[in-house]
Formats: C-alpha cells, sequence, structure tokens
C-alpha cells in the first residue's frame, strides 16, 4: 500500500505541457517541444516517450524515447536538444523518406502521446501523460499550368500539366486525381467540380501531366469545362489545387481518328505482333511509358529500315493514345513500321499495311 501512495503522490507532483506544432510541415525534432512542471522538494530524473498514431485508423507509426532529463522543483521548457540523442523506431514505410531527428513528418493525421516516466522507461513509475492532434499538410498545393485558366485549346485531345505540391520530400507516395467536367451556363466552376458528372475522371497519376486520352470522347467547340487536380499520399489526401476553366476555339479542325477505334500496340523491338490493316492513313497507337513526361520522336520506317515521316509527341507515363495521318508518301500494300525509342534507348515497334 506504500509503494502505490508514493506513485500516487509522484505524479500529483509532475504536470506536462506539450506546446503543439501549427498545422504544415512539421520536423521530427519539433514534436519535443514540451514544458514540465516538478512540484517535488527533491530533484527528480525522467525519461520521455512518445507514440505516434495515425488518427485514420489508430495505428502506430511511429515511437521515441529521450535520454533522461533531470528536473528540479518549478518548471522547466524542453526542447529536441535537451533530451538529445532521442531514440526512434519507425512502424510505418511511410517514414522511409525522413529517418533522422531532422525528417519531416509525412503527410497526413495524427495523435502525438507523451508519457513521462521517472527514472528510465519500463523501470519506474509513469508521471504523467498527455496527448496532442497533429495535421501535416504541403505548404503549396499543385500549382495548375496548362491549359492556362480561362484559356483556348486547339486540340479536342490537349495535354495537361502542373506542378507538384511543396515540399514534394512530405510524399512517401505522392500521386493524383485529376477531375474534368463540364461547365453549365450560369454555373461556378467549383461548383461543376463537385456536382457534374466528370467527362474524363483519372486516379493515381504519379506524373505531374498527361494527354487526354484519345480513346475518350474528344473535347468540344462551344463549351466551357473545369478542371482540378488533387495530391495525395497514397490514399490520404494531401492538397488540391485552384479550379480551372478552359474552352475549345470553335475554328479547330476535328483531329484524325483511326477506324473502329483501333489502335496498334507498340511492342518492345524482341519481337513484333501480328502485323495491322488499315482500311486508311488514319494511323493510331497505343503505347505505354514508365518514364517521366517528355517529347519523343515518333519515326515511320519501310521495310528497309528507312525513315520516311517523322512526327514528334508528348508522351507521359502511363498510357499514351497517339494519332496520325499519314502521309502520300506511304504505299498500300506496303509493310511500314511504326518506332517509338523511351529514354533508357530501348526500341518499340509497331507494323501495320494501308489495304487496297
Amino acid at each position: 500500500m506504500a509503494l502505490v501512495l508514493l506513485g500516487t503522490a509522484a505524479q500529483a507532483q509532475l504536470t506536462v505541457s506539450v506546446q503543439e506544432p501549427p498545422a504544415g510541415v512539421v520536423q521530427q525534432n519539433q514534436l519535443w517541444n514540451l514544458a514540465l512542471a516538478w512540484g517535488g522538494n527533491s530533484p527528480v530524473t525522467v525519461t520521455v516517450g512518445l507514440s505516434l498514431f495515425d488518427i485514420k485508423d489508430n495505428q502506430p507509426v511511429m515511437t521515441a524515447f529521450s535520454q533522461p532529463v533531470a528536473l528540479r522543483k518549478g518548471v522547466r521548457q524542453l526542447k529536441a536538444g535537451d533530451m538529445a540523442p532521442v531514440n526512434y523506431s519507425y512502424l510505418s514505410a511511410a517514414f522511409n523518406i525522413g529517418r533522422q531527428p531532422a525528417g519531416f513528418i509525412p503527410i497526413g493525421q495524427y495523435r502525438a502521446c507523451y508519457t513521462v516516466y521517472q527514472g528510465t522507461k519500463g523501470t519506474e513509475d509513469v508521471l504523467a501523460e498527455d496527448c496532442i492532434n497533429l495535421e501535416v499538410v504541403p505548404l503549396a498545393p499543385p500549382q495548375l499550368a496548362l491549359p492556362a485558366d480561362s484559356s483556348t485549346v486547339e486540340s479536342a485531345y490537349p495535354p495537361f500539366n502542373w506542378l507538384p505540391p511543396a515540399p514534394i520530400s512530405l510524399f512517401s507516395d505522392l500521386n493524383y486525381d485529376v477531375i474534368i467536367t463540364e461547365v453549365m451556363p450560369g454555373q461556378a466552376p467549383e461548383s461543376a467540380i463537385q456536382e457534374n458528372l466528370p467527362v474524363y475522371n483519372a486516379s493515381r497519376l504519379t506524373a505531374a501531366a498527361f494527354n487526354y486520352p484519345a480513346s475518350y470522347k474528344g473535347i468540344d467547340t462551344g463549351k466551357t469545362y473545369a478542371w482540378r487536380v488533387i495530391a495525395k499520399n497514397g490514399e490520404q489526401f494531401a492538397a488540391q489545387s485552384e479550379v480551372w476553366t478552359f474552352r475549345r476555339s470553335p475554328n479547330t479542325t476535328t483531329p484524325p481518328a483511326p477506324a473502329n477505334g483501333m489502335f496498334l500496340e507498340l511492342k518492345s523491338d524482341n519481337g513484333y505482333a501480328t502485323t495491322g490493316i488499315l482500311p486508311n492513313n488514319i494511323l493510331g497507337i497505343k503505347y505505354y511509358s514508365y518514364d517521366k513526361p517528355h517529347e519523343a520522336t515518333i519515326r515511320l520506317l519501310d521495310q528497309k529500315g528507312v525513315a520516311v515521316q517523322e512526327y514528334k509527341r508528348v508522351i507521359v507515363y502511363g498510357n499514351n493514345f497517339l494519332v496520325f495521318r499519314l502521309g502520300n508518301g506511304v504505299s498500300q500494300e506496303t509493310t511500314y513500321f511504326i518506332e517509338l525509342t523511351d529514354l533508357q534507348q530501348a526500341r518499340y515497334r509497331a507494323s501495320f499495311r494501308i489495304s487496297k
């Protein structure tokens, strides 16, 4: 009974007050700003333990323990340097981005719980406990770039790109959702994004750019469209861009489309698939890229490997659907190759003929 009363008395003599970091970018050493008020007449040595929980599933993602700290009667304001070196244990792969005291806490919402032990961890009484909530968000959301706000695009399948959220080092699995929707007359663009069915909705894009896919219905003339980019860390929402609008020029000539929506898939240069038969001079190709967005030269070769025509196209990460109108130099009943070289200098090809 005497031991229990002693422990209770010690708990009553210590209070802990944690200074909550402001919402935004948080480094691990910013979690150690706290004040300990000791009411005992004799000095005491304490150790501070920290458990960081992900609020969405209440799972621990990081634990840490300070070095012993000496307290005298009164209030002592502590920072990370007063308790260093701190021993960290990381329980989530998200912390692979910053496994050092000055490393950043990944994007997310957390609960940080502090336990003050008398002596060293696990060998003496718990003197005080306290928890705070913590929100880590980017300093800047994604910044839309192209198409510019209220601009006019010429193509029914325009390119889109934006700047990543900052700092990008906060993200262990940065990916994007993109929403494009039609804006009805008299409707605000933000309302259109929230209320209307999207004409295009992409998820988990890893590159900050893409081409509007040719497999979708093209952007119509005379209509206004709104678009927004949402940045996520894995499945965790991080930040979202503003809503911008664009229109398609009414004088734009409708781009060609392959017959029956047929796209020849580019294959590795190690071997060729069956030769495609085109009913006209409109060629559609499908190519999956693992590279960052870049401009590529796509070559049309004859049977001797001589370049007949060349095309410049922007290639984005993931599926690319590209359409070409072949020139007069392409003959019927002759086998041709369409060739693309990636950033690792690997070649991809498809073969085709134009039927009579």
